[in-house]
């Protein structure tokens, strides 16, 4: 295998991870739909997901490829599952959060690999495309991170017995 197809793999690995997210994601929004702003930053997420998948796919066949069928499908079925396995717990909200950090953070290393990868290569439009969707996975780790102290507050809140003076935070947008 040469490098150009190795670099296609990678960009067909991103292209199943993004597919893969949005089951996940889908599921997210429904659970915090009592958070308002958590939903809305979530969807607007999953249509960067959307988004993110059509220009690796557009990267993958500019390079002479084709997305792989087999892994996408993978991904949906893997990004199903991920969606409902927090969905029985009292705390889906932490949960998902937490998920949904680690999988940024994943995300960000995975296109930054790419970056790299396609820097090496003389790739110069798929690492650009990779750098615009890095700044989007950027973004939502960090209003992630910023809003997970609240997740977690607002959950024990929610077992706080009536009276205690204990107050709901906000959410922050990032």
């Amino acid at each position: 295998m040469d490098q150009r197809d190795t670099l296609i793999g990678w960009l067909n690995d991103a292209h199943a991870l993004e597919k893969s997210l949005e089951p996940v994601l889908e599921n997210h929004a429904k659970d915090a739909a009592n958070h308002p702003e958590m939903a809305q930053r979530i969807q607007q997420h999953l249509q960067e997901t959307r988004r993110h998948a059509d220009l690796v796919r557009g990267c993958v066949e500019r390079l002479g490829g084709s997305t792989s069928t087999v892994k996408n499908t993978l991904g949906k079925v893997t990004g199903f599952f991920q969606g409902l396995s927090t969905e029985p717990a009292r705390d889906e909200l932490v949960k998902n959060a937490l998920s949904d950090y680690a999988a940024e953070h994943f995300e960000i290393a995975s296109y930054r690999a790419l970056i790299a990868g396609a820097r090496a290569l003389g790739e110069t439009e798929v690492a650009r495309v990779c750098e615009e969707i890095l700044q989007d996975e950027e973004r939502m780790a960090r209003f992630l991170e910023q809003n997970l102290p609240m997740v977690v507050q607002q959950y024990l809140n929610a077992d706080v017995p009536v009276g205690s003076g204990a107050g709901t935070p906000g959410f922050r947008n990032a």
